[in-house]
């Protein structure tokens, strides 16, 4: 069979919405413990690390929220934007569960400020992973 004849929809190996976000929370947690690490190891450098702490702390949630809206879009492979808010979302539930068990002292006003900050930055990774995957796809295809 010819492979100019395989239908645009449908793809080998499409991933379900759910399971790709399911992944994209677990390459996000793998680079959220690492770079709490790499991060402490730099607070460490500063005279008074308890006070860099917050700082590194929220680039750190930055950092794996990206990369996890950015993986979640690219094993969906369409809806960038829907991806990566959808992966927000239940990202920052996750981190509110996190942290609502392990008592942590989060002002209501930092939660208010981080939660949607936390979704765009997932929406933008997002964007960023779909767009990937289709130049990817783009240059596998041959005249």
């Amino acid at each position: 069979m010819d492979k100019a004849y395989v239908r645009e929809n449908t793809r080998k190996g499409k991933n379900n919405l759910i399971v790709s976000v399911l992944k994209g929370l677990l390459i996000s947690a793998a680079i959220a413990v690492c770079a709490v690490f790499l991060f402490a190891a730099v607070a460490m450098k500063f005279d008074d690390p308890i006070k860099t702490t917050p700082i590194f702390g929220v680039c750190a949630m930055m950092t794996a929220s990206f990369f996890g809206g950015l993986f979640s879009a690219k094993f969906y492979g369409e809806r960038g934007a829907g991806v990566g808010a959808l992966f927000g979302v239940i990202y920052i539930l996750v981190v509110a569960l996190i942290s609502l068990v392990l008592r942590a002292e989060i002002t209501t006003t930092a939660f208010a400020v981080l939660a949607p900050i936390a979704v765009l930055v997932s929406v933008l990774g997002g964007i960023v992973g779909a767009k990937g995957k289709k130049s990817k796809n783009k240059k596998k295809r041959k005249a």
